[in-house]
């Protein structure tokens, strides 16, 4: 199959088409043009030769290594989770952190953007669209997400926000669709049960504590199952919800992402469009803070404290996360680089037994595990695949010589 047909075939699995391919030109290296590639191993890169059956022309095309996005998905994970670890422990507000990060982040975008010369709104009207729905529903994600985390604890918060593994698959069956394998299927299985053993939510392991009360020569010990006081029902129920719908918007986000991509607009002006939206809302948060809840102490005391600008300068690490990331949506189906994401779970609590007082118990490291058992089990897949891949190619390339 030459490269034009590759390219029309893609064309047809579009939700829309795209006003800035161009089917008359093949470009001889086809090669990201996002600021991703300036960071990019040459060892992730591999060359390989296809054949050009209008002129017979040898054209060299350079494609990435078979697991370079399942790597750049795990970079990603190691570098945010890292950050906001480091970020933690200084014991900052991340919202207050992340202010600092998205202003640097803004400008580094924003000059690689005029520098190219990229239009920052371009492509067909259905297209702007998309980009402008993808900022709408980034920044309700992220506002929903942290909002949540003031009605529901975290475990049970990440387990329910992970709810985005299931919808990312089950919309790439129903708008890519992709064919999950065994394996893959495997995966999901192993990294959702993974993450509920993880989280370990109040919904479903009941917490016990144990309270020993010394009166004279007797100890009582009282069992007392841990509920959290500090919430009503309603204010659960706003909690669940929230981190539903984050879920459920982040993996939208996701297909909407590898979808603008594959329409060939600018990786980087995304990412510039997304951080404008976030730091709009973080604004938009701390003028609230200010005027509804009278809250002044950032103004007044946070952003006098060098160890604030030196969590601001940690969290720059989560930008080169959002790279890496967007490196691996660039290379991987939505449903693999979600499960890879889940990874984030087991660089925490390996950060959380080396640096703090609290271990983890058996449950955490059952799911620990399975989601690196998920991970373990994508590769392999993947790997398979691309041999199959190469072995077909070698079949084609044989028959084609003794034709000749």
């Amino acid at each position: 199959m030459s490269i034009i047909e590759q390219d029309s075939n893609n064309q047809q699995r579009l939700l829309i088409p795209s006003s800035s391919i161009d089917n008359d030109r093949v470009a001889k290296t086809r090669r990201s043009s996002s600021i991703a590639t300036m960071l990019e191993p040459v060892l992730l890169i591999a060359a390989e030769e296809e054949e050009d059956d209008n002129n017979g022309e040898t054209v060299t095309a350079s494609r990435p290594f078979a697991l370079s996005g399942i790597l750049y998905g795990l970079l990603a994970s190691f570098l945010y989770v890292t950050a906001t670890f480091i970020v933690k422990e200084l014991e900052f507000d991340l919202l207050d952190v992340l202010v600092v990060r998205l202003i640097v982040q803004l400008f580094l975008f924003l000059a690689f953007v005029i520098y190219h010369r990229y239009a920052v709104l371009v492509g067909s009207s259905k297209e702007k669209w998309l980009q402008f729905i993808l900022c709408i529903l980034t920044g309700i994600a992220f506002l929903g997400f942290f909002i949540g985390f003031r009605y529901l604890p975290l475990p049970d918060l990440t387990t329910l926000s992970f709810s985005r593994l299931i919808w990312t698959v089950l919309f790439g069956l129903l708008i890519y669709k992709e064919k999950p394998t065994i394996m893959i299927l495997l995966s999901v299985c192993f990294t959702f049960i993974g993450v509920i053993f993880v989280a370990q939510p109040t919904f479903i392991f009941p917490q016990k504590n144990e309270m020993k009360i010394a009166f004279n020569i007797t100890t009582a010990t009282l069992n007392e199952t841990n509920v959290d006081n500090m919430h009503s029902y309603s204010n659960r129920v706003i909690g669940i919800s929230l981190a539903l719908m984050s879920g459920l918007i982040f993996a939208f986000n996701i297909l909407i992402f590898k979808q603008l991509i594959t329409l060939k607009i600018k990786p980087s002006v995304l990412i510039l469009q997304h951080s404008l939206v976030v730091l709009l809302c973080l604004i938009l948060n701390h003028f609230y803070k200010y005027f509804f809840l009278n809250d002044i102490t950032f103004f007044t005391l946070t952003i006098f404290q060098w160890k604030y600008w030196l969590a601001g300068l940690i969290s720059l690490g989560q930008t080169l996360a959002v790279i890496a990331g967007n490196c691996a949506i660039k290379r991987e189906p939505p449903s693999i680089v979600t499960i890879v994401s889940s990874v984030d779970i087991i660089y925490a609590i390996t950060l959380q037994n080396l640096f703090t007082q609290k271990k983890s118990n058996l449950w955490v490291l059952l799911g620990s595990t399975l989601v690196v058992s998920s991970v373990v089990l994508i590769g392999l897949d993947k790997f398979m695949q691309e041999r199959k891949i190469k072995k077909k190619k070698l079949k084609m390339a044989t028959v084609l010589k003794t034709e000749k």
